[in-house]
């Protein structure tokens, strides 16, 4: 697991993405609905648990807790009260509690429901105003080459990144198992039954920084920023969901060539790079002998 940022973050990208970073001197930064990834979570997304899931687990669990046993512990309200119902063995069957804790159970999920309406209106505004933007650690990542920069013929570019950059506090991707969610029914289950204090409004950004297991050879890391919330809920335009944003020229630190980029759209992005970013420096991939592998060679001229 990677415990610190990198210096450096690399974009990588087709020749004609390049050419508008390079030209524009900025970068897309996107809204989560604008990725071409059918799991990425946005403000679409919705819960995987409607109300009466909850109720039932709800029930089950009580009921379980009031026949186990040993002695359900905490402070919790329906723990104190399920506590007391066994000090006076009230229910001899589940059957017979069933009509009380339906009862009970049903308004203290009433009153939860009332929190995840407001989970989710903050989930659908954090999701209209966050932008994230993608890089990779290091240039000689061949997943990235492939799936990023048009199969070896597009370019990356290598930007500094950390405080002071326009890329501040990047953060790496996780690889996983399991897709995200907005919250679970565990999650929520667990405050209904035990009273706790828990937002999932504080894990948003989590949310984004988790991809599939087949992944991870992409080694992603993702910058985030957020905007004005300017669209309202039901906001259509493609243009109201991205901005491109403005970095320093210094930020370029390093400009590399596919194996396979075309030598004459190498040579316009060799001569806008010598024009606007002189300090950086231009490489060119090629395949490693007796591997599968690339190395870089410094062009100079």
């Amino acid at each position: 697991m990677v415990t610190h940022s990198p210096e450096t973050l690399v974009k990588y990208c087709s020749v004609e993405t390049a050419f508008k970073i390079l030209q524009s001197q900025s970068l897309r930064w996107s809204a989560p609905n604008m990725f071409d990834d059918p799991f990425e979570l946005n403000h679409l997304t919705g819960l995987s648990f409607d109300p009466q899931s909850i109720l039932n687990a709800a029930i089950q669990a009580a009921t379980a807790m009031i026949f186990a046993k040993d002695e359900p512990r905490g402070s919790a309200p329906l723990t104190v009260v399920i506590r007391r119902w066994r000090d006076e063995e009230r229910f001899q069957s589940p059957d017979e509690a069933l009509d009380v804790l339906r009862e009970l159970l049903s308004q203290m999920v009433d009153n939860r429901l009332q929190a995840l309406d407001t989970l989710m209106a903050d989930w659908r505004r954090f999701c209209r105003t966050l932008r994230m933007c993608c890089f990779t650690a290091k240039p000689d990542n061949l997943a990235a080459w492939t799936h990023f920069a048009d199969h070896h013929r597009g370019v990356a570019i290598r930007m500094q990144c950390g405080e002071f950059t326009s890329l501040t506090k990047p953060q790496a991707v996780s690889y996983r198992p399991h897709r995200p969610e907005i919250t679970t029914m565990k999650e929520q289950l667990d405050v209904v039954l035990t009273n706790q204090d828990f937002k999932a409004q504080d894990y948003f950004f989590d949310k984004f920084t988790n991809k599939a297991l087949h992944f991870s050879h992409e080694n992603e890391w993702r910058c985030f920023r957020q905007v004005k919330d300017e669209l309202g809920p039901d906001a259509k335009p493609d243009s109201a969901w991205f901005d491109d944003i403005k970095f320093e020229r210094s930020d370029i630190t390093a400009v590399y060539f596919g194996a396979l980029t075309d030598p004459k759209a190498m040579r316009e992005i060799y001569e806008l790079v010598r024009e606007k970013y002189n300090q950086a420096k231009l490489f060119q991939a090629k395949t490693a002998h007796g591997k599968y592998d690339i190395e870089f060679s410094r062009i100079t001229s």
